[in-house]
């Protein structure tokens, strides 16, 4: 039954009493106006004693319908609200109790209904937060850079694997706690704490300190950079939210650096040496007492240093132009390669005479020709060979092999000095690298391997190194050109 059916039959059993008995007392009133007679005081009795019973029973029933009908609206209405505030409170309740058919049931249904919308609304939020959550976890484990993320209390909140690792902590030993406890008992974190007490935040004029993290091998240089957080506060003002403290790895450019400056002492005695050199026998040829044979030995040593000078320099020019986007100039064309091998050796014949090498040469007898440039491709077979000499012991083989491989013809020179780690393998082709422990005898300004990589590659070949010093191999250089048939079709 519902609650508004429930007052109407109250207030309808409260006025029918209370018609009963205005019309009993209406009747009897009318009964002694018309002049009623005989009238006994039975009767009289049995008419007051109506009134009285129909005026008690009104009065009972308005008094239990002042009573209870409160009652019957506000205690479902209490019910339903200690409902909704169990609903609202920590624990697991997430339904109000549906108590029967009437309106407080009905609200109730409804509250029920927007409470399991609200629960599915809650679920898919918690999982978009989980997801989002998951996916910046994953990002900041996966980042190659030191992430410590410090509240406006200077709490460590966040610290990723990388910062675990620069510092020597586990993460346990560092989120809770106060930077400046853990700083206590941590050099390094101490250290990286000092330029947040000076305020050099990133962006500013001063520049980003470099820490130096030994245990980390070959790159233990590490720059710090500090962003301030800002956040909002009651009334919507802005706020210190903390600091992020990142450490990105800079001991690639610091290695560039040394690279660099390397080079350049490098190029600077190589530009000295042959320069003094013309310059003394320029004096010679001066001295009118030097014989016409001598002067014609300077003049050839001259020549030499020149064509060292002006090698080196076109070198320089081709980096140059690779760098400002300018491509490589070629002169595709067939070509036998025979020919090519026949007039590099011949180039570094007097290097090879120098260090008594033996070079061996295996072409076999109608190798196709290839599609190449003549010139760049016999640059590179000159530097390959320059560099074995270079670094082979006296009177050790040289061998130069080439062979059809597939659709391409393949060119190699293998050595006998003392080879390259696989590690290195990558890196001796960028510009200015060097392998360490592996000096090059008489110098080399890096750059020979990065530009013949360039030539092959605008050949449509490629260029690779295969060594394993552990076996006492050596080195070997390989590079592919496509044959000419294969590009004529």
């Amino acid at each position: 039954m519902s609650l508004k059916l429930k007052i109407r039959l109250n207030i309808l059993v409260l006025v029918l009493l209370l018609l009963g008995l205005g019309g009993y007392t209406f009747f009897t009133i009318s009964h002694l106006k018309h002049g009623a007679h005989g009238l006994e005081p039975a009767d009289f009795t049995l008419a007051r004693s109506v009134v009285l019973a129909f005026l008690a029973a009104g009065t009972a029933v308005g008094v239990t319908v002042m009573v209870r009908l409160p009652r019957m609206v506000v205690r479902p209405l209490r019910r339903l609200t200690v409902d909704m505030e169990r609903v609202a409170g920590p624990g697991p309740a997430t339904r109000v109790a549906v108590g029967g058919r009437d309106e407080v049931g009905t609200v109730a249904t409804a509250v029920n209904r927007v409470l399991s919308q609200a629960q599915d609304e809650r679920r898919r939020t918690l999982a978009e937060l989980f997801t989002e959550r998951n996916r910046m976890d994953s990002l900041v484990r996966s980042l190659d850079e030191g992430l410590l993320l410090l509240d406006e209390q200077k709490t460590i909140v966040l610290a990723n694997p990388v910062a675990c690792d620069l510092l020597g902590l586990a993460q346990t030993e560092l989120l809770g706690h106060a930077a400046e406890t853990v700083a206590q008992h941590n050099e390094l974190l101490r250290a990286l704490l000092v330029p947040l007490a000076e305020a050099n935040l990133a962006g500013d004029a001063v520049p980003d300190p470099v820490f130096t993290f030994p245990h980390k091998g070959e790159a233990p240089h590490y720059q710090l950079s500090i962003s301030p957080i800002t956040a909002l506060d009651r009334a919507n003002q802005s706020a210190s939210g903390g600091h992020i403290l990142c450490l990105r790895n800079v001991s690639g450019f610091k290695k560039l650096d040394e690279v660099k400056s390397t080079f350049l002492a490098t190029i600077s005695h190589e530009l000295k040496t042959p320069l003094a050199s013309i310059k003394l026998s320029l004096l010679l040829l001066q001295d009118e007492r030097t014989a016409a044979a001598e002067r014609q030995r300077l003049a050839a040593g001259i020549g030499e240093e020149t064509q060292r000078l002006l090698s080196m320099v076109g070198q320089l020019i081709d980096v140059a132009r690779l760098d400002a986007g300018a491509g490589i100039k070629l002169n595709v064309q067939p070509m036998r390669l025979a020919e090519v091998i026949h007039y590099a050796t011949q180039t570094v014949q007097p290097q090879l005479s120098d260090k008594q090498l033996q070079l061996a040469t295996h072409v076999p007898e109608g190798l196709p020709e290839v599609h190449g440039d003549v010139e760049k491709t016999t640059w590179v077979l000159i530097n390959l060979l320059s560099n074995a000499i270079r670094y082979s012991p006296l009177g050790a083989p040289l061998t130069i092999r080439v062979l059809q491989w597939g659709e391409m013809v393949r060119v190699s020179v293998e050595d006998c000095g003392p080879g390259i780690p696989v590690e290195y393998h990558k890196r001796i082709f960028q510009r200015f690298a060097s392998v360490p422990g592996h000096p090059a005898p008489g110098g080399s300004s890096g750059l020979g391997l990065s530009i013949s990589r360039e030539f092959i590659g605008a050949q449509g070949g490629q260029l690779w190194v295969e060594s394993q010093p552990a076996n006492g191999r050596g080195s070997r250089f390989l590079f592919t050109l496509p044959l000419a048939a294969v590009e004529a079709g």
